[in-house]
């Protein structure tokens, strides 16, 4: 699934390249990644206005239209954007199209149909209603030791639990509990402040990383798990194997001499 980095990558796309083009008309080729609206509504909503901005917001980018309202786009598991002028290099699930005058498109690929596509007045009661924390790369790190020191659960449920913290999925997750130091399963409420302020740092150091190297594992540096999630890996720490375990039935990858598992009080 897209997770911040991915998004932030989309987002940076995006505005490079439809950003203060003039919609002409949208072609919605399955109904069922809309919300609040039809594919003759989206057309009438967007036709000759123009995307003047974007934000993010850690797995939802918001597109402006015209400084008055903003597109919203949710990618689901396997989505992303595909710009181009030529019908033959398309991407090859997508979901809606935007055309503009240039007579370039914008595709929103959703192979899985997981993801959303919808019209908002504003950003600020959109996340009210989807219930979204903080973003995780603009959380301080006095907000993030407050939302989560006294948490029940384990620390990588919580780090995941959008509604504290808005953008971490399942991959990186891993990689900044790999990065601290830190079992997946340890308690939250057993980690003291400085920990927790240390996985802060930990956090937006992972974030900024995988955003200057495009989201792309290829590119990811040495140090990182992400290339080497696969059981019986060799840890880019210590040399050791790389562990798979289940943590609310999500596959999680660990070192388990790096990230040693709590002991139980």
């Amino acid at each position: 699934m897209p997770e911040l980095p991915d998004v932030e990558i989309f987002r940076r796309y995006l505005a490079r390249t439809a950003l203060h083009q003039t919609v002409t008309r949208t072609r919605v080729e399955n109904p069922k990644v809309l919300e609040g609206t039809s594919p003759a509504g989206l057309g009438r909503k967007l036709k000759s206005r123009r995307f003047t901005g974007t934000r993010r917001h850690g797995k939802h980018l918001f597109v402006e239209i015209d400084g008055e309202e903003w597109l919203r786009l949710h990618f689901g598991m396997t989505g992303f954007l595909k710009y181009h002028k030529d019908p033959d290099v398309g991407s090859p699930h997508p979901r809606v199209q935007f055309f503009f005058t240039n007579g370039y498109r914008l595709e929103f690929d959703n192979q899985r149909l997981l993801g959303t596509v919808e019209v908002v007045d504003d950003i600020k009661p959109t996340l009210t209603r989807l219930k979204l924390g903080p973003d995780a790369l603009a959380i301080s790190a006095d907000d993030f030791i407050q939302a989560y020191q006294n948490r029940r659960g384990g620390i990588k449920s919580g780090l995941m639990n959008q509604r504290v913290m808005a953008g971490i999925g399942n991959i990186y997750a891993d990689e900044v509990l790999f990065q601290a130091g830190i079992h997946p399963l340890t308690p939250v409420r057993g980690l003291p402040g400085e920990k927790l302020k240390d996985l802060h740092r930990v956090l937006g150091k992972v974030l900024k990383t995988a955003i200057d190297r495009r989201a792309d594992p290829g590119r990811f540096p040495d140090s990182f798990l992400i290339p080497r999630r696969k059981e019986g890996e060799s840890c880019p720490g210590c040399g050791g194997k790389v562990r798979k375990i289940r943590v609310q039935n999500r596959g999680t990858y660990l070192c388990p001499a790096c990230q040693p598992k709590p002991s139980k009080t």
